[in-house]
């Protein structure tokens, strides 16, 4: 008895071993494409117009970490632009109503570009376009910060299911303060 007692318990334990890494291992995000080549989430909050308007429109975003999308489905968990020195990095946004302002900035210059482009989000696929261009595909939005799918250009290396390089980034809700800085920067 003892013995089948040692041998249940040793089952229960493994089982609850599996379940646990198993759940572990899921943790990070995966993707699909959509029929134009574009990664969606395989775990995407719905975000309806309301929402955005109410969470994401009227801020500004600071990308924080970029990591890109492999042809298979997973993200290199490197970020994208470590390493790369004096080239173009990582973005932030304006949104304000029908416009999308996206400040470009080298490691060691200030803001050495801003691009304003008309805006449109389309709920059905938490898209922001801007000029009818896929700037964000949003995966996830809360406590001031931001998950998304990043267009980046063209994809050198051709890794991606399609011509176009797309990243997955975070990005944290500027400070009021912060965001009136980077808008009135000459």
């Amino acid at each position: 008895m003892k013995k089948t007692l040692h041998i249940i318990y040793l089952c229960c334990l493994a089982m609850v071993i599996t379940i646990v890494c198993w759940s572990c291992s899921n943790e990070e995000e995966t993707f699909s494409f959509d029929d134009d080549g574009v990664p969606v989430a395989t775990a995407q909050q719905r975000i309806s117009m309301e929402q955005f308007n109410a969470m994401v429109d009227g801020s500004g975003w600071v990308e924080t970490n970029t990591h890109e999308i492999y042809s298979n489905g997973d993200f290199d968990k490197r970020d994208y632009w470590e390493g790369m020195e004096g080239v173009a990095g990582q973005s932030r946004f304006c949104l304000s109503g029908d416009k999308i302002s996206e400040y470009i900035f080298l490691e060691n210059l200030p803001k050495t570009g801003c691009n304003v482009r008309s805006m449109r989000y389309d709920a059905s696929t938490n898209t922001i376009y801007a000029d009818d261009k896929m700037a964000l595909r949003i995966i996830s939005v809360n406590d001031g910060w931001m998950q998304a799918v990043k267009l980046g250009g063209v994809a050198y290396k051709q890794r991606s299911q399609s011509k176009s390089l797309y990243f997955y980034v975070t990005l944290r809700r500027m400070s009021a303060e912060e965001k009136s800085d980077i808008e009135d920067f000459k």
